[in-house]
């Protein structure tokens, strides 16, 4: 194994850990999966990973070490993130919220095919766009397999090597939350479920925000 090889070895091995670590992408993909089935995780995850590409090519052309050093800019990203998420959790609460009119089961699928397949590739794209700790993973990514004396090339391979190995990473989370081992109509439809959803994009929405103006400051 060469010296280059053994760098973009080494940034494989962060994205991998990343990529399948729990967080907001992978947590988003895998719900929209359970509850809504193949076809939407599979839109959530080309959102992500779309956003995600743009991500690692700010990367590796070195535009996100540029964006990374105006505070200003990554507190903007970060609160529109933030903000975002918060709609989110709001989203989800009052979409479960009791009523009189339609059934939960009935009305989570008539906000399904509302929202449509581009509207999950939508909200994969926001989440994981609008997260500025995504530009600064894949700043240590790119820094980590690529060096003054590497070839040109090297950043385009690494960015190549990720998205195969992020294909693969959530297409699993996908078949897996989507599969019939798990019974995905009781998970969906418990309370605990979703409640702990729209808790987790809440409380990750603030955190973002208040962490921001933190580093911002």
């Amino acid at each position: 194994m060469t010296y280059d090889d053994a760098n973009m070895l080494s940034a494989f091995l962060i994205y991998i850990v990343g990529a399948a670590s729990p967080g907001l992408g992978n947590m988003t993909i895998a719900t929209t999966a359970i509850r809504q089935g193949r076809p939407s995780g599979f839109a959530v995850m080309a959102g992500v990973m779309a956003a995600g590409q743009t991500w690692a090519l700010l990367a590796a052309f070195g535009l996100s070490s540029v964006l990374v050093a105006m505070p200003t800019a990554m507190m903007a990203v970060g609160v529109a993130g933030g903000g975002y998420l918060v709609w989110l959790a709001w989203k989800t609460f009052r979409q479960w919220k009791p009523s009189t009119g339609p059934t939960r089961d009935q009305e989570a699928g008539q906000n399904g095919a509302r929202i449509g397949l581009a509207g999950h590739f939508r909200r994969g794209f926001l989440i994981q766009i609008l997260n500025p700790k995504a530009s600064v993973g894949w700043i240590l990514i790119i820094t980590a397999g690529v060096r003054p004396e590497s070839p040109w090339y090297a950043p385009l391979v690494i960015v190549l090597g990720c998205l195969v190995l992020g294909l693969c990473i959530f297409s699993a989370y996908v078949l897996l939350f989507s599969s019939r081992v798990l019974n995905r109509e009781e998970v969906a439809n418990s309370t605990g479920f979703r409640y702990a959803l729209a808790a987790v994009y809440g409380l990750s929405g603030l955190w973002l925000i208040v962490d921001s103006l933190k580093v911002s400051a």
